[in-house]
C-alpha cells in the first residue's frame, strides 16, 4: 500500500516539475521573440512588412513552444530540484537628522 502512495507522490512530483520546465521554457522562447520582434520593428521600419514579419516570428515562436512541449510529455521524464538561495541583507546607514545639524 506504501509503495502505491510512493509511486503516485513520485508521480505528481515528475509531473509538477515538468509542467515547471515548460512553463519556464515557454517564458525564454517569448522573452526570446519579444527582443526579435523589438529588433525587428526598427530593422524594417515600414509598417506592413513587420506586420508579416511579426506574424511569422509569432507563429514560429509558438509553434517551437508546442514542439518542445509535445517531446517533453513524450520522452522525459524531469525532476526539478531547487537550488538553495543565499539570503543577503542590505542595511542601509542612517544618519540622524540631529547628528547631522551638529556636525554643521
Amino acid at each position: 500500500m506504501e509503495d502505491i502512495k510512493d509511486s503516485d507522490r513520485e508521480s505528481r512530483a515528475l509531473d509538477k516539475s515538468k509542467d515547471k520546465l515548460k512553463r519556464d521554457t515557454e517564458k525564454v522562447i517569448t522573452a526570446f521573440f519579444d527582443q526579435a520582434l523589438d529588433i525587428g520593428e526598427v530593422a524594417i521600419g515600414d509598417s506592413e512588412r513587420y506586420k508579416a514579419f511579426r506574424r511569422q516570428v509569432l507563429r514560429a515562436g509558438n509553434d517551437a513552444i508546442r514542439d518542445i512541449k509535445k517531446f517533453l510529455d513524450k520522452d522525459y521524464q524531469v525532476l526539478y530540484i531547487p537550488s538553495t538561495e543565499d539570503v543577503i541583507e542590505i542595511q542601509v546607514p542612517t544618519v540622524h537628522p540631529r547628528k547631522v545639524a551638529r556636525s554643521s
